[in-house]
């Protein structure tokens, strides 16, 4: 029985034992498949992980690369679009005031009609450019009552030196003609403070003399001693000293020669003490007077020609209603044959400023009319353009909105707009644009102001501003107002402003 049971549990076990090992057997190559199955599932699943994320980074950059060029695009369309609209406005306007600014001009002045040859110069433009003419001519004419003028030589000399016209001295604009070799009364402080020493000085024969004084006492006499006036006009010449030469047309002419001479060139002469008039006598019998000789030739012209030249585009939605670009042309022309005024910022780079805007509108035509003016004759009072407000083209009324450019060659400081006080909303809206756009550094607000040309239109009551930029060159009236002096560091965003800015008032 032990046996048969003991057979039996062997073959129970046996069977129970080959049981198991199949089932074992079955088990671990399942096993050994699920794993193998997991890894190639594991590994498949990095695999295409993996790719996917290469892909989509890739899609990424790629999308990424399409929105950087399509920024990059539109960028560069918007630039493309804006040198559509000046491609060369730097190189035409650096052209512009060269030509303008030749000797050839004459100085755009009254000799040997430099005035007439710059409006004859612009009004090419115009037609080159088509733009349409109020009348029949692109000119408006109208006559000086006179001016005075220097066509011919010029000398100033001391023992020592030839002085040189324009650097070293400027013939005052009112300055008579007149020749000779002069003795030099220098009048000091002490002479302008000391009423016994007036007293004295009239007295004084000044008939073979020459009067000096600063300038800085010019005020004091013509408020508190207009007898000294009188006095010097007997004498054979005037020296005025001065920091700076200035030189403006004059529309008369004084009974002596005048003469600015510039104190860092000109010795301080020995005061004289005209209390004594002992001693003054006694000074120019011993020579110890420093003397100059002099030779000035002036022509007082009568009835000088002058003119504006002005041209339009029509407005493609209300043509009546204009926005004005103005500019004058003329500057102070010559002193002497050897000596001319440049007038490059002044203003040489308001007229192709306005030439520039000119060719804009002309091939982006605006919604309102544009009328382009160029005055003449604003050097000697504005004149020009009070002819204009006197004698309009069209009703001053029609005017929505003028702009007047002048010194505008520079621009390393900003802007000033005149009148910006007046005319606040008009104010706000340019310093908006030039803030949104970054275009000039800053501009400042200042209030009425009768210097350029914008002026009779405001007494008119036209909305008006007159717009210069600031820093750079601060030639201004001198020979060192020449192209190559100006900068033109705010031009180009000038230009870029007045176009939005005008859009702005069409609006």
């Amino acid at each position: 029985m032990n046996l048969f049971f003991s057979i039996i549990d062997k073959k129970i076990n046996k069977r129970i034992f080959s049981l198991y090992s199949n089932v074992f057997l079955i088990n671990y190559y399942q096993f050994c498949y699920t794993i193998l199955s997991s890894i190639i599932c594991i590994l498949f699943f990095f695999f295409f992980f993996s790719i996917t994320t290469s892909v989509f980074a890739q899609d990424s950059r790629i999308e990424k690369k399409i929105k950087k060029d399509s920024i990059s695009n539109i960028s560069k369309e918007i630039q493309s679009q804006k040198k559509k609209n000046y491609p060369n406005l730097i190189s035409d306007a650096k052209n512009t005031i060269n030509i303008l600014c030749s000797p050839k001009m004459e100085g755009r002045g009254y000799v040997n009609k430099g005035e007439q040859l710059a409006a004859s110069y612009i009004a090419r433009q115009f037609e080159q450019i088509g733009l349409l003419k109020y009348k029949s001519s692109y000119f408006q004419s109208f006559n000086l009552k006179s001016v005075n003028t220097f066509p011919k030589k010029i000398q100033l000399k001391s023992k020592k030196n030839t002085f040189q016209g324009g650097k070293d001295y400027l013939v005052a604009s009112f300055s008579n003609a007149g020749k000779g070799k002069v003795g030099i009364l220098y009048l000091d402080s002490t002479f302008f403070e000391n009423d016994s020493a007036q007293i004295a000085f009239n007295k004084v024969a000044l008939k073979k003399s020459a009067v000096m004084y600063s300038d800085k006492w010019t005020k004091k006499i013509q408020q508190e001693n207009p007898s000294f006036l009188e006095k010097i006009q007997e004498a054979k010449g005037v020296f005025v000293r001065t920091e700076k030469l200035i030189g403006v047309p004059s529309p008369v002419v004084y009974s002596k020669p005048y003469f600015e001479v510039l104190d860092s060139i000109f010795p301080i002469y020995e005061s004289l003490d005209l209390i004594d008039l002992q001693d003054l006598k006694a000074a120019k019998k011993e020579g110890k007077i420093s003397t100059l000789k002099f030779k000035v030739k002036s022509k007082l012209v009568e009835s000088q020609p002058s003119q504006n030249v002005i041209g339009y585009i029509k407005g493609t939605k209300n043509s009546q209603k204009v926005v004005v670009f103005s500019a004058h042309y003329d500057h102070l022309g010559k002193m002497g044959k050897d000596v001319y005024f440049a007038g490059a910022n002044d203003n040489a780079a308001g007229v192709a400023m306005l030439l520039e805007l000119a060719k804009y509108y002309s091939e982006n035509p605006p919604d309102y009319s544009v009328a382009f003016m160029a005055f003449g004759s604003e050097e000697i009072g504005i004149l020009g353009s009070m002819f204009y407000t006197q004698n309009p083209l069209f009703p001053l009324k029609d005017i929505q909105f003028l702009i007047n450019l002048d010194l505008i060659g520079t621009g390393e400081e900003g802007a000033t707009v005149v009148n910006a006080t007046i005319h606040k909303k008009e104010f706000e809206l340019l310093k908006k644009i030039n803030a949104e756009n970054n275009y000039l550094k800053n501009i400042k607000s200042r209030g009425e102001a009768a210097n350029s040309d914008h002026y009779f239109f405001h007494k008119k009551r036209v909305p008006s501003f007159f717009i210069y930029l600031n820093g750079g060159s601060q030639a201004y009236h001198d020979i060192n107002d020449v192209p190559q002096n100006l900068s033109l560091f705010g031009y180009q965003n000038l230009y870029e402003l007045l176009i939005e800015f005008s859009q702005g008032l069409m609006k």
